[in-house]
């Protein structure tokens, strides 16, 4: 058995994989998912008006699944920036997570304690909470991890669903999540070997969930049981039947797919196809950047650009005469509180945004960045690079270009692979949103005041790094 992947980079068709893979599945559904949340529930963003109700679209799916097909196993590993107490959301109501329990989906917690974090007991009683995590109850578990994880810039930032040992799965940047319904966003699409391999980081999450306080009943014991012990794939005989790409139609949905900007591959073998795990991603990246040559070009979108120590591979690549364009997010978008919208938009990208202007000076012919500017609501959030020219490679999934993302503190999953028809379909998808009037030249020249507000900047950003606040 080799690897089969294929790339979809719109919104309308991302959904439908979605619908596709919960209909197909006969054993089993495990899904991954930073966000499972609709507008409104959430403690900290805020709610969009007239967002597309993908949470509830996407949960009545997997409910009516279970209700359909009820000896399949359906297990959600949820990141505990969704909350699960409506009485500390900003909308007053059922929410998603308990409409799945309460139709014998099991909802688990993920556990971050594996996570790269400073371990060691703090002042702050709150940043302790892994040291005393066993004798908190089950009904404030979620309140109490979701608070540490904030203040230790800790997250299981996975989006991933994976069926039947393995049969098939799905790794993408985008969050069930009913404000980014219309965020630029993409999948991948794992058949074969790869699609094992994300059954199998599947299960490891789930062994470790399982360990958290909760108070299961036996049934889901026995269901979580089950499900680890099961052989990959198995013996169903549909293994290829019915992982043909294809779009279908979404009752409701707010977009007209003839309006949307659609790049599509279908299934492609890849024996080199990879499955990169959080720590792993950052090698793998800089190693794509090393194996570029003169005359050759990098394309990058990553929502967040906020390492500078990947800007400094970008520039050994430059001085090589490699050709590199970044398009990266304003982050105008992210539906935040005043004082927080703030901060996220002047700081989390300002110490690269300083350096690549620079960088830019050095190159002018050879490194360009261009600024999505996501006022209007839609988010560019991909993160995926690609290199062209001879051996053609991308890597792509959850991991944004920070810090956190490739330390270990956050719990990623991307894809590596050499298929030319996924490379192409980002390429496309790629000049597609660089000519989007949005997205913009980072500005060279700056005026009198613009030094000021740059040097005022930097200065709060280093004042926060000396009380331990990096983005």
């Amino acid at each position: 058995m080799t690897s089969q992947l294929g790339y979809l980079g719109d919104r309308h068709a991302i959904l439908s994989a979605f619908y596709q893979l919960i209909s197909a599945a006969q054993q089993s559904i495990v899904l991954q998912m930073y966000l499972f949340a609709a507008s409104g529930d959430q403690t900290l963003l805020l709610p969009r008006d007239g967002s597309f109700p993908y949470a509830h679209t996407v949960a009545r799916w997997l409910r009516e699944k279970k209700l359909r097909d009820p000896q399949v196993i359906i297990i959600v590993i949820l990141d505990t920036n969704t909350p699960d107490d409506p009485q500390r959301t900003r909308r007053k109501g059922e929410l998603v997570r308990k409409q799945l329990q309460d139709a014998g989906i099991i909802v688990l917690h993920a556990n971050l304690f594996q996570v790269e974090f400073a371990r060691h007991k703090r002042l702050l009683p709150a940043m302790n909470f892994h040291l005393h995590h066993h004798k908190v109850s089950a009904q404030d578990f979620v309140y109490q991890q979701n608070r540490w994880q904030s203040l230790h810039n800790v997250e299981d930032h996975r989006k991933n669903l994976v069926i039947d040992g393995g049969r098939a799965g799905l790794v993408t940047s985008h969050n069930l999540f009913d404000p980014a319904y219309d965020w630029h966003e993409n999948l991948f699409w794992l058949a074969g070997d790869v699609a094992i391999a994300l059954w199998q980081a599947a299960m490891d999450a789930l062994r470790l969930a399982r360990q958290l306080s909760y108070h299961f009943v036996a049934e889901e014991r026995i269901q979580i049981e089950r499900v680890l012990s099961m052989n990959t794939v198995g013996d169903l005989p549909a293994y290829q039947a019915d992982l043909c790409l294809r779009t279908l139609p979404i009752p409701d949905y707010p977009i007209d797919w003839e309006d949307t900007a659609y790049s599509h591959a279908p299934l492609t073998a890849d024996p080199h196809c990879q499955l990169l795990a959080t720590q792993q991603i950052r090698g793998r990246i800089c190693a794509l950047l090393a194996d570029a040559q003169a005359g050759e070009e990098v394309l990058i979108a990553t929502a967040y650009f906020s390492d500078p120590s990947m800007l400094q591979e970008i520039e050994q690549a430059l001085l090589r005469g490699v050709k590199v364009r970044v398009l990266w997010d304003s982050l105008f978008a992210l539906p935040l509180p005043a004082i927080p919208a703030w901060l996220t938009r002047n700081l989390v990208n300002h110490s690269v945004l300083v350096d690549a202007r620079k960088l830019h000076l050095r190159f002018p012919d050879r490194f360009q960045v261009r600024i999505h500017h996501s006022h209007q609501g839609q988010m560019m959030h991909l993160k995926t690079i690609a290199k062209l020219g001879s051996h053609p490679r991308l890597i792509g999934g959850q991991a944004n270009f920070t810090p956190n993302s490739f330390s270990g503190a956050y719990l990623e999953t991307d894809i590596e692979t050499q298929a030319q028809p996924v490379v192409s379909a980002f390429v496309a998808h790629f000049e597609s949103l660089w000519q989007l009037p949005d997205s913009l030249p980072l500005p060279v020249t700056l005026s009198v005041w613009g030094q000021i507000r740059l040097w005022l900047l930097t200065l709060l950003l280093r004042l926060f790094a000396c009380v331990g606040l990096r983005p």
